[in-house]
């Protein structure tokens, strides 16, 4: 995939995590219905921030990464830091309800699914690199 298109997809997603989803479900009862049903479990909803995150850490670490360098997994990982503390201000205040256990869950959650998505990038760099070397030495 394309660098612009990568930086475009990586902006789109930053701003569906940002969205407030959840504010949303007070203007349509079948959307609530929906979302209700799609985040009936807290199993469903961890699973859910953990393929948003890890995919997020992903596209970040896509964009500000080259051929000659990667990006820092630090830095990938207070990026989705950040997004996941405005993700979770920005729920707060939009259901104005003050901060509890359950959001530092879903930041911890948010950052677990973070470390995922870096390996994979990662490993996937790893693995095609390797892999290119040994078809070029044949």
């Amino acid at each position: 995939m394309k660098r612009k298109w990568r930086i475009i997809l990586l902006i789109i997603w930053g701003i569906g995590i940002l969205f407030p989803f959840y504010f949303m479900r007070q203007f349509s009862t079948v959307y609530k219905t929906r979302f209700d049903r799609a985040f009936r479990t807290d199993l469903s909803h961890v699973i859910m921030h953990i393929i948003l995150y890890a995919i997020l850490a992903w596209l970040i670490s896509s964009v500000f990464s080259n051929r000659r360098k990667l990006v820092s997994p630090i830095k990938v990982g207070l990026i989705a830091l950040g997004i996941s503390l405005l993700q979770e201000t920005i729920q707060l205040v939009s259901i104005k309800c003050p901060v509890g256990w359950d959001d530092l869950f879903d930041i911890l959650v948010d950052i677990s699914g973070a470390l995922i998505g870096i390996f994979v990038f990662r490993w996937q760099k790893q693995k095609f690199t390797t892999e290119d070397t040994k078809s070029l030495g044949r």
